[in-house]
């Protein structure tokens, strides 16, 4: 089993551009980390970073020690813990970026069993078959206007309160992320995007599952979807970044 991935993270029409994201991926597993520093708060470009990169060092330190244990919820949800702590510390050494913060969403697999965990409104969606299957919900309050049955999913891209989040990495105290896991083997033709609001904003489910089943690569398929964000963004949109990964023989 192998797992093609292709990555964009981009500035957009912002001065600058605090999402980072970071992937490791071999026969034996994988681990996809994407993530979005709060804009309103100075310095969260450090925070995304340290994030995606802790994730991904101690994804790799269980991998070497034991595989098996490296796609273990309780594993997952301390690479993400210890993430928050890293991020806590560097805020502690430097004052100026007291108040920065960060999303974040997770994919690590060994193929036959996957956790998708996540913090914030960076998303993961799954697809089976070519067919949309699952997506992460936001932690937001336009995602609780969408659970009160006050407004449609779809709408969540233009309500007033989509930037407002309910959940951050790297704030004064620790909420966990939410944990999903897909206990079944992954099969060629499976895939995943993982990507910030600033993509998912302006490329729709159902545009994803098309350029997906389009494409024979992931990197044609963020060529296509990025070409769908560019003739829609504004002058001043945000950062966007995307992973797209395709399981295959």
């Amino acid at each position: 089993m192998k797992l093609l991935t292709s990555t964009l993270c981009k500035q957009g029409g912002r001065e600058y551009n605090q999402d980072f994201l970071d992937h490791t991926a071999n026969a034996d597993g994988a681990c996809l980390v994407v993530c979005d520093g709060l804009g309103s708060y100075y310095g969260s470009e450090v925070a995304s970073r340290i994030c995606a990169m802790s994730i991904i060092e101690n994804y790799k330190q269980i991998m070497q020690l034991d595989g098996e244990r490296a796609v273990k919820p309780e594993y997952v949800q301390s690479y993400i813990q210890a993430a928050h702590n890293r991020v806590v510390d560097e805020k502690e050494r430097n004052p100026k970026i007291k108040s920065s913060c960060t999303t974040v969403a997770c994919v690590i697999t060994d193929y036959k069993y996957t956790v998708i965990a996540h913090i914030g409104d960076t998303r993961v969606y799954f697809f089976k078959n070519g067919k949309h299957r699952f997506q992460t919900k936001d932690h937001s309050l336009s995602q609780i206007a969408v659970e009160m049955g006050q407004i449609p999913l779809r709408d969540i891209r233009s309500h007033k309160d989509q930037n407002k989040l309910t959940r951050v990495l790297g704030s004064d105290y620790y909420i966990p992320p939410d944990c999903d896991i897909y206990d079944t083997p992954l099969a060629p033709g499976d895939a995943f995007i993982l990507c910030t609001d600033g993509f998912w904003e302006y490329v729709y489910e159902e545009e994803m599952e098309q350029d997906l089943a389009a494409s024979s690569s992931p990197d044609e398929a963020l060529i296509r979807m990025e070409q769908r964000l560019l003739a829609r963004v504004t002058k001043f949109n945000d950062n966007y970044s995307a992973i797209v990964a395709m399981v295959t023989e």
